[in-house]
């Protein structure tokens, strides 16, 4: 089992401490809201995350126990979950239908009609769960800031997911990280839809940095129709997304001619280019802000989109409190603008995985976390990630990382938004293909002699095909290793 040590600035806090103050200040304000489906106040919420604690309890989970939670057509009763099993000190997963590493350890799984799970014991949920005097006697004065709280399993997307240990303390500091190193207007925004599910490091912190601050976080309600006439009517004024899916959060914006804008655009979870976000920029608002981080290490750099953009794969100014480092095979730092392996360690980066000694030996490292990122430094201090050291395209020793291909397709039409890949071919060699996620036709002989004008002729397309949707994981991550697959089943 691998856990820092919290942080001394809140070491007797833990995650619901905050959100159940702000219930004190102001029990009426809105807290939680998926339109069309339910609200929650903060004094209802209080009443739910005391009651919450006391059921999970009174059923014979006990504090330090991790339990995940398997509720995915419901996340107002998701996030209030896992509010009170943290209040009760119990250790919380929000879970997918994707396979668990076997280094998780789980008393049961949370959820309202069985789960994709077998041999894993299933603990019903229904609405008692809610019901009670919503008084927070029976257990105790919750976990300290140096308990576990919160696990989240890394994306997968070139092998095995794993799992990462959080303690209160810990997700308590990369709140305040968001808060502290984002701009003024993050802090200043009260309301905020966030299109990125709590399953994920991105998505959780940011649902407690709004209910720890007293805002109003906003998640996808029964339609988007509904959701998208709420942020005018409730006046949202932040927007928390990944770039893989704000094209399918435009389109919706299209559909249902919606003419909103917000105050403030966080993106994060990949790479936004610079055709997406002028589309963005023109349709849903200018303040647009790009973050890049794990969950590993939380948020590690940021800056608005505009700062970034002339520089390709840009990904911000790293953050204070986090040190990154460029170097090579051997571990000796490279010079500004050479790029390399990139190696980060600070405050809050977990010393490694839970209960996996030898994932742990691969990817941390003489007190630093490797991601498995090819990167540099501009001379300005800004941070460029140029692509994946296991996503390199290899043809007979000619290297190419696919992001290279993937920035000119964006370049060709808007910003679509592509994935390049090898194909193996029939006399066992291999060539790239690029999908690309469009309904539309593609005038291919435009697009290659677009490709051409930046391309060498070794590392130029074979193929390009269109798809309905590239595979992504939760954080609208490309799924590298399926696309092969999604090509075939088309």
């Amino acid at each position: 089992m691998t856990g820092p040590a919290a942080p001394t600035f809140c070491i007797f806090m833990n995650i619901t401490d905050p959100i159940i103050s702000q219930a004190l200040h102001n029990p009426e304000g809105l807290a939680l809201c998926a339109p069309g489906v339910d609200i929650v106040s903060y004094s209802r919420l209080e009443a739910s995350i005391n009651n919450v604690a006391r059921r999970a309890l009174g059923l014979g989970l006990a504090p330090g126990q991790i339990v995940a939670v398997f509720m995915p057509q419901h996340p107002v009763l998701h996030a209030v979950l896992l509010l009170g099993l943290a209040r009760a000190g119990i250790v919380t997963a929000s879970i997918t239908a994707r396979k668990l590493p076997a280094s998780l350890n789980l008393a049961g799984v949370i959820c309202d009609g069985g789960h994709p799970h077998g041999g894993i014991k299933a603990i019903p949920f229904d609405m008692s769960w809610m019901m009670g005097d919503g008084k927070s006697g029976g257990f105790g004065p919750g976990p300290r800031a140096d308990d576990l709280c919160r696990i989240m399993l890394t994306s997968g997307t070139t092998g095995e997911p794993k799992v990462i240990a959080l303690t209160h303390g810990m997700m308590l500091g990369r709140v305040l990280r968001y808060h502290m190193l984002c701009g003024s207007a993050l802090p200043f925004s009260s309301r905020m839809f966030c299109d990125v599910t709590l399953a994920t490091g991105f998505g959780f912190t940011m649902f407690l940095y709004m209910l720890c601050k007293g805002g109003a976080f906003f998640m996808r309600g029964n339609n988007a129709e509904t959701m998208l006439r709420a942020l005018s009517s409730y006046q949202v004024t932040g927007l928390v997304v990944s770039p893989g899916t704000l094209p399918e959060l435009l389109a919706e914006y299209d559909t249902h001619r919606c003419r909103h804008t917000f105050d403030v655009i966080f993106t994060g979870g990949s790479m936004l280019s610079a055709r997406l976000a002028e589309r963005v920029g023109s349709r849903m608002g200018a303040n647009i802000l790009g973050g890049y981080g794990s969950a590993e290490a939380g948020l590690v750099a940021c800056a608005p989109a505009d700062t970034m953009r002339g520089v390709q794969s840009a990904v911000g100014y790293v953050s204070p409190g986090i040190s990154v480092e460029i170097v090579d095979d051997d571990d000796r730092p490279v010079p500004t603008g050479q790029s390399g392996v990139v190696r980060m360690r600070g405050d809050y980066v977990v010393e490694g995985y839970f209960n996996d000694p030898e994932a742990s030996a691969a990817t941390f490292r003489g007190g630093w976390f490797y991601p498995g990122d090819i990167g540099s430094f501009a001379g300005d201090g800004m941070f460029v990630v140029s692509g994946r050291q296991k996503a390199v395209l290899n043809l007979g020793g000619e290297k190419v990382a696919p992001e290279t291909i993937e920035h000119v397709i964006a370049a060709f039409d808007l910003g679509l938004p592509s994935a390049a890949f090898l194909m193996p071919t029939a006399d066992g060699g291999n060539e790239i293909w690029v999908a690309i996620e469009t309904e539309k036709p593609v005038d291919e002989a435009k697009l290659r002699e677009h490709c051409q004008k930046s391309l060498p002729n070794i590392f130029m397309p074979k193929r390009f095909v269109t798809v309905r949707r590239l595979p992504r994981n939760a954080m609208g991550k490309l799924e590298r290793a399926e696309l092969s697959q999604t090509v075939a089943a088309k």
